[in-house]
C-alpha cells in the first residue's frame, strides 16, 4: 500500500474541493452540478448497495490529488468495474498518485466478487 495517500470514497467535505479536479476533466458544467453530482453518490453508498464509488486521493498535508469514478456493472461474462472518470492532478509523483489510486480500485473490484477492472489507457 502506498502509504503517502489515502483514497476512499469522497466526504461531502470534499466535494467542492474535488470541482476544480473534476473540472478538468470536464465533469460538471459548474459547481452546482458537480454538488448534485456527488450528492446522488454519497446519498447511494450511504443506503447501502452503491453502483458507482466517487474516490479521492488525498496526500498527507490533506491536498487532493486524484479523482476517480468507479462504475460497477453486470454483464453475460459476469461484474465488471468501469474507471469513466480517472484524474492524477500533479506532476511530482503522478506514478505513486496513480498507484494508490489503482490499488483501492482493485481493492473495490474484489470486494464486488471479482469483478474485472477496465482502466483508462
Amino acid at each position: 500500500m502506498n502509504s503517502a495517500y489515502n483514497v476512499a470514497d469522497i466526504t461531502v467535505a470534499q466535494v467542492d474541493r474535488a470541482f476544480p479536479l473534476a473540472s478538468a476533466a470536464d465533469v460538471a458544467a459548474d459547481l452546482g452540478d458537480w454538488r448534485q453530482f456527488c450528492e446522488r453518490i454519497i446519498a447511494a453508498r450511504d443506503e447501502g448497495g452503491a453502483r458507482e464509488h466517487l474516490l479521492v486521493c488525498e496526500n498527507g498535508l490533506g491536498y487532493l490529488k486524484g479523482l476517480c469514478l468507479a462504475t460497477l456493472r453486470d454483464t453475460d461474462e459476469g461484474a465488471v468495474m468501469d474507471v469513466p472518470l480517472h484524474v492524477v492532478a500533479t506532476v511530482l509523483d503522478e506514478d505513486g498518485v496513480r498507484s494508490a489510486l489503482r490499488e483501492r480500485l482493485q481493492g473495490l473490484a474484489a470486494s464486488a466478487g471479482g469483478a474485472r477492472l477496465q482502466l483508462p489507457a
